[in-house]
């Protein structure tokens, strides 16, 4: 599965948006899903993504964070975007 990652094209930076859902799967069982909430540049103009990151692991207990990454470095590790949950109206 990690082989397949490093074939994977990277995301287009102007395809990151706010609300876009993405997942990194590891080895041993453990899934990234990472929601964006911000793309904008920094103090220096360098574009970045901040995006609330959930990290499970078989059998263990999740736990949830906001990180920044910066826009390059985040379209290099989330390559598979994934629908949003539908919440129920």
């Amino acid at each position: 599965m990690l082989a397949a990652h490093w074939f994977k094209q990277p995301l287009k930076a102007d395809a990151i948006k706010v609300g876009s859902v993405y997942k990194l799967a590891h080895q041993g069982n453990i899934v990234e899903i990472a929601k964006v909430v911000d793309v904008g540049p920094d103090a220096l103009g360098i574009p970045h993504v901040t995006y609330d990151v959930s990290v499970e692991r078989a059998r263990l207990a999740k736990y949830e964070e906001r990180r920044t990454l910066g826009l390059q470095s985040f379209t290099e590790r989330f390559r598979d975007a994934i629908a949003p949950e539908k919440q129920d109206a």
